[in-house]
């Protein structure tokens, strides 16, 4: 009990940093010291440059596919647990009627990378490298998923717009394949040094900045949390307590799932992790209520605070012990 106490403050610190520069972010966009036409420029930033570099410095300077050979198990795991989430939400969400069914893809389509990644740069130090590797890895594959089911469930149905790659095909998925390309080929053996240095230089912001630009992404919302009770119950319900708990059941059927700590942390994160906040922003392109996202996406970040400790602890007390 007390080594479950531990894991559960260890990781409820790490969780509390990143609340205290969610809210201190959230803040300074609802003050208008910085105004909310600045929001999108820092994000912009983050997806198109710093998160880029972080990816193509971890994979290109760590990535050794002979000594993880079963690397490709994490994008395919991570499409197995997007569609899982996917079926448990079906029946789930069947009474609220379809002008609700932009609730679907919040219930189980997670913050893959800015969330995750702060906890483990947090909770690692030396070990976050490669940690950092495994989650690049897994986005390989959430990514697109994200913004293919995204639109799906949040465009408004009278839009017949044409299917556009751009959509789903952002920088930091070019960088993923850019560098797998060149570890595949082995041709970053003839990258110049000061091109991974700068990308890694680069790289060393995203965490920080992605995690404020988190903050002041939700602190453009308008909350009505009397309003969204109900629907947002049934989404906190599945994202923070059933998607869990289907990872961790997944885990103990699979052995690859918990062959290593660093991935029993990974995929204890991504199955407690809170909703992708590009879905906000999706809603606010797609839909006719991104109040109503918006709304429950703070609901379940406010949950995650203890959700994402007890989760956490429970996983590592089942599976990374001695």
């Amino acid at each position: 009990m007390s080594a479950l106490l531990d894991q559960f403050l260890t990781v409820f610190e790490a969780v509390a940093q990143i609340g205290l520069v969610v809210l201190f972010a959230s803040w300074l966009v609802r003050r208008k010291i910085i105004p909310a036409s600045g929001v999108k420029l820092i994000s912009d930033t983050v997806i198109t440059v710093f998160l880029p570099c972080l990816i193509f410095s971890n994979i290109v300077g760590r990535f050794e596919p002979s000594e993880f050979s079963y690397w490709w198990a994490l994008p395919l795991t991570a499409t197995l647990i997007t569609l899982s989430g996917w079926g448990i939400a079906v029946p789930l969400f069947a009474r609220l009627g379809p002008e609700k069914r932009e609730l679907k893809p919040v219930a189980f389509l997670q913050n893959a990378g800015y969330f995750v990644l702060p906890i483990g740069q947090m909770m690692l130090g030396e070990a976050f490298d490669q940690f950092a590797l495994y989650v690049f890895l897994y986005i390989l594959a959430n990514n697109p998923l994200l913004w293919l089911i995204g639109k799906h469930f949040l465009r408004k149905r009278k839009a017949d717009e044409a299917f556009q790659w751009n959509h789903i095909l952002s920088p930091p998925i070019y960088a993923n394949i850019i560098a797998l390309f060149l570890v595949a080929t082995g041709t970053r053996a003839y990258l110049p040094d000061v091109v991974l240095n700068t990308a890694t230089f680069l790289g060393e912001g995203a965490v920080p900045l992605g995690i404020f630009a988190l903050g002041a992404t939700l602190g453009t919302l308008d909350i009505n949390l009397r309003r969204y009770l109900r629907p947002g119950s049934l989404v906190v319900l599945q994202k923070l307590f059933i998607m869990p708990a289907v990872v961790l059941g997944a885990m103990a059927l699979i052995p690859w799932m918990r062959s290593d700590p660093l991935l029993v942390l990974l995929f204890a994160l991504q199955g407690a992790s809170p909703p992708a906040t590009s879905l906000i922003l999706q809603s606010k392109s797609y839909s006719d209520d991104s109040e109503r996202v918006g709304t429950v996406a703070i609901m379940c970040y406010l949950v995650c605070m203890i959700s994402i400790p007890l989760w956490v602890a429970f996983a590592n007390a089942l599976f990374a012990g001695p």
